[in-house]
């Protein structure tokens, strides 16, 4: 999916900065910039982009207005707020207003990184889910059609919210979390996890690599991911609870802390993962 996206800012340097995080990091296609108020609304009005990274501080008309007055008129992006401003009402105002993330000024590129590809993978399963929806109705299948268990949508939903939809290994983490009564029952360590999963897609036929090398490097990866995407959150709402209850249950938090400092540029090494303490807080978070 080739995401439209929109940046306004009245800096140039600003914009430019934005654009070319978005170009470098295959984020999308920036269709349009805008350096004030009025401006971003007609094009954003005009264009309905997928996303728009809008600044809260604008000349003729303030962020949080333009996103109102956007939804009013039927808009349906996805908005980023960027500002340097921490206060507290303000970012309930944008909240309200419709944002779904902050980014901080200055600009951080893994922070904008993450936050970006957080709502486009929560656009994607929204549209997956939707395609889903109405298939299965014109069928008349929707009340057998497996996607539409609890347990499975809300695997989905967390793995999205953590921004690991997409990656490879949140299949595997998908199998561990639905079978997780029999994982642990039959196994006690890491490497009887990864053979787990081996033994489960040679049985299966998935066409799935089942080296256990590659099982292990791709749960670790999107663990890994997570964690970013966690600390990106504490930056933009360390009291959020949300964040507190994520940080706490799929992860050590004094290493949420370090991944945090290190996304901020004050170390030079991140946060570590605990892999068996990730899966069983997923699974623990699927049945809450």
């Amino acid at each position: 999916m080739d995401f439209r996206i929109i940046v306004v800012d009245d800096d140039r340097a600003v914009r430019r900065m934005l654009t070319g995080i978005i170009e470098n990091n295959g984020l999308g296609e920036v269709i349009a910039e805008a350096g004030d108020g009025e401006e971003a609304e007609r094009k954003i009005i005009a264009l309905n982009p997928d996303i728009a990274l809008i600044d809260l501080l604008l000349p003729s008309k303030d962020g949080i207005e333009v996103i109102r007055e956007s939804r009013e008129k039927g808009v349906t992006t996805y908005f980023i707020m960027i500002s340097q401003v921490e206060a507290q009402d303000m970012i309930s105002k944008a909240y309200e207003a419709g944002i779904e993330f902050f980014v901080h000024k200055p600009i951080n590129v893994t922070e904008t990184v993450n936050v970006i590809s957080k709502v486009e993978e929560m656009i994607k399963l929204k549209t997956t889910f939707m395609k889903i929806k109405e298939t299965v109705s014109g069928l008349g299948m929707l009340e057998r059609f497996d996607i539409n268990k609890p347990e499975m949508t809300k695997i989905d939903l967390l793995l999205a919210e953590l921004g690991i939809l997409g990656e490879t290994g949140s299949e595997d983490i998908k199998v561990l979390v639905e079978n997780f009564d029999r994982v642990k029952k039959t196994t006690s360590n890491l490497q009887e996890i990864y053979r787990f999963l081996q033994e489960y897609y040679m049985k299966t036929g998935r066409k799935k690599s089942s080296d256990l090398k590659a099982i292990e490097m791709r749960i670790r990866r999107a663990i890994t991911k997570a964690l970013g995407n966690i600390a990106s959150m504490g930056m933009e709402d360390f009291d959020g609870e949300q964040f507190l209850r994520y940080a706490s249950v799929l992860f050590e938090f004094k290493e949420v802390k370090k991944q945090m400092d290190f996304l901020r540029g004050k170390t030079s090494e991140g946060g570590k993962i605990n892999v068996k303490k990730f899966l069983e807080g997923i699974a623990f978070l699927c049945r809450t």
